[in-house]
């Protein structure tokens, strides 16, 4: 057995996303998961991405460990100043991470390699960030090219934040302003009933799936960080062909879109069709959160699973 080697590992959290408090969560529990492994451990909390070209020391640090959730922890930009930076990180890179925070480049990339998605419409303002389509117009190709209910959701946020399902036109509206408050690009999804699978990659292999159930409503944010809210079910109770086809086909959105590390790919399954919704790259590491719990199916431990992690980045260096 080899000896064990103490890493010096800075969490990055925070961050001015809308999904900072989960993020602070997140680096809070992997933070205190790695110390008591016996890394050196520091958890910095961000006011925005940015703060990075402030600091002096980063490449005093043998890995960071980015638990930045939405915005531009997430979405490329803070893996790209690291790549500049000449610092390792754990998790992807700067252009997995890019893509998988664009739902709808993520599901064109899917479609074309035949997995299946929800038919969509990405919903765009102006060039000035002012103005947007018709309501009226919208409503139209709503009815012509998906069908009610529909999605509503922004298209590069994550955790659930401002997705609604809108059961008719007459909803519409507040939906859509809520998911394009700040002159965000908006997702109009075709809602797919049945059931809410999530499967894990980690650093390229299949772990369990897991069926979320929450107790009442859909899978929304407080859902999904509330403790007690949802049951999960791990491994989800699916037949082994479909299973396998599922799992298969998270492994291969994790392969298109060059995910390192870990990654969370979310899917809807009604009857025996199933269809994938996203992609997550910096998926939750809270009490609640889906990932620690598919590696706790097949005996990693949560401590395991970050320290897993921070070594893989540290082996990929700095050639993302």
């Amino acid at each position: 057995m080899s000896a064990f080697t103490s890493l010096k590992v800075l969490v990055l959290m925070g961050g001015d996303s809308r999904e900072r408090e989960i993020s602070l969560l997140s680096g809070a529990a992997v933070a205190r998961a790695l110390a008591g492994l016996g890394h050196v451990v520091e958890a910095r909390t961000l006011a925005a991405v940015g703060d990075v070209l402030a600091m002096d020391d980063l490449r005093d640090w043998d890995v960071v460990f980015p638990a930045l959730h939405g915005g531009m922890g997430e979405d490329g930009r803070l893996q790209a100043l690291l790549d500049v930076l000449g610092v390792p990180y754990a998790l992807s890179g700067h252009l997995a991470s890019a893509v998988a925070m664009d739902k709808a480049a993520t599901k064109r990339i899917l479609r074309s390699a035949g997995i299946p998605t929800p038919d969509w419409l990405l919903v765009t303002p102006d060039r000035d960030g002012v103005a947007w389509p018709d309501r009226d117009q919208l409503l139209k190709r709503v009815d012509a090219e998906l069908r009610w209910p529909v999605v509503v959701k922004p298209n590069a946020d994550g955790s659930s934040v401002g997705v609604r399902i809108v059961a008719q036109p007459s909803e519409f509206a507040a939906a859509f302003d809520e998911a394009a408050a700040g002159g965000r690009d908006v997702l109009l999804e075709t809602y797919v009933p049945g059931r809410e699978l999530t499967a894990a990659i980690l650093l390229g292999r299949r772990l369990p799936l897991v069926e979320i159930v929450p107790r009442e409503g859909f899978y929304d944010f407080g859902h999904k960080y509330t403790a007690g809210a949802s049951d999960y079910l791990c491994p989800a109770p699916v037949h082994s062909p479909l299973y396998e086809r599922l799992s298969g086909d998270a492994r291969r959105a994790y392969d298109l879109l060059g995910c390192r590390g870990v990654a969370r790919v979310d899917f809807r399954l009604d009857g025996n069709r199933y269809s994938c919704l996203e992609v997550n790259t910096i998926p939750g590491m809270t009490d609640t959160s889906l990932v620690p719990k598919a590696a706790a199916a097949v005996g990693i431990p949560f401590a395991a699973l970050v320290d897993d992690l921070c070594r893989d980045g540290v082996r990929r260096g700095v050639n993302r």
